[in-house]
């Protein structure tokens, strides 16, 4: 196994430098795949929100080859941000890798994730889970119109109708679908996400948790219910428990995670949402710097989202201690 790992190892360094040049026949920006495990690559995001540097390409998007030959199917594990990008990541997936994606997955309702499918070539299968492609149908519009502010000049990379809804959806709490595993996962009432899990031969099972975990600094809790993040963390280690020490982690952002990122994630939002909770019980000023807490990863508390992330545990624990009725006074002996 350890030969099989090496050959493959110095032929993904030749794919990663052949593709440097191979992208420059297509359209930009040039795309750099990184090769995770045999037959399973990865195109590394921007951190932070989508700007015009970016032109919207903050989401991680992770391609697995199932099968061999002619035969073989090309899954695509989020498409990107736009149609422009659909097409770039098309043509330099077809250059570096000698195949064209023939399947699609959104795993949850984000646009910089999600809109790339409308400049992807078919014949082509788009697959979703039916409450993610509801929300998709419900939530996109706006969420176009949001990007466009963002992205400010590359919003032409958008075009007039850059919305592709699945076409494929998937129904229940789990299943299997070709070389992938999945199940759904609340993040708010009502908004789910899809965790994805893929074992190639010869390496350790390859998690992809867009909507759930971060690489770089604490999680994203916007638009989201914090409670239910720290829930579908939890459950999230729970599920990869028995794929060992080895197991790795693909983030919405930032590099790669080791086994124990569910774990520290699902800390994250206790250690917030209790911090917030004894705030407002003293009466603490909200607007005051986001405090830390004994266990908090090192970093996290000067992280921008933190601030969000406070603010937001702020809103959501207040109505239930305010509603508290007062603590009876402590009897005297």
């Amino acid at each position: 196994m350890a030969q099989r790992l090496a050959r493959w190892l110095a032929a993904g360094l030749g794919l990663l430098l052949a593709g440097l040049a191979a992208a420059a026949g297509c359209p930009g920006p040039a795309l750099r795949l990184q090769p995770l495990a045999p037959g399973v690559w990865w195109l590394p995001a921007a951190t932070g929100d989508s700007t015009p540097a970016n032109r919207g390409q903050v989401s991680n998007i992770v391609l697995v080859r199932d099968g061999h030959g002619a035969a073989a199917r090309l899954w695509a594990l989020g498409s990107g941000p736009s149609p422009a990008f659909g097409r770039a990541l098309a043509c330099q997936v077809r250059r570096q890798l000698g195949a064209s994606v023939t399947d699609v997955v959104s795993p949850w309702a984000h646009p910089e994730l999600v809109l790339g499918v409308a400049g992807l070539p078919g014949p082509l299968r788009h697959w979703a889970h039916d409450a993610v492609a509801q929300a998709m149908a419900a939530q996109c519009p706006h969420c176009v119109e949001r990007l466009r502010q963002r992205l400010g000049p590359a919003a032409a990379d958008l075009g007039r109708d850059p919305i592709r809804l699945p076409d494929h959806r998937l129904q229940g709490e789990q299943g299997r679908l070709g070389p992938l595993h999945w199940w759904r996962l609340p993040r708010s009432d009502g908004r789910w996400v899809t965790v994805w899990r893929t074992a190639p031969a010869g390496a350790a099972p390859i998690w992809l948790a867009h909507g759930l975990l971060q690489g770089n600094g604490p999680p994203d809790g916007r638009d989201a219910d914090l409670a239910l993040l720290q829930q579908s963390a939890r459950h999230l280690a729970g599920l990869a428990a028995d794929d060992g020490p080895g197991v790795r982690f693909v983030p919405e952002q930032g590099p790669l995670l080791p086994a124990e990122a569910p774990v520290l994630h699902a800390a994250y939002w206790a250690g917030l949402l209790d911090t917030a909770r004894a705030a407002v019980e003293r009466g603490d000023d909200e607007t005051a710097p986001p405090p830390g807490w004994p266990g908090l990863q090192r970093g996290w508390q000067a992280a921008p989202w933190h601030a969000v992330n406070w603010q937001r545990a702020w809103r959501q624990v207040e109505p239930a201690v305010l509603a508290a009725p007062p603590a009876a006074p402590a009897s005297r002996p």
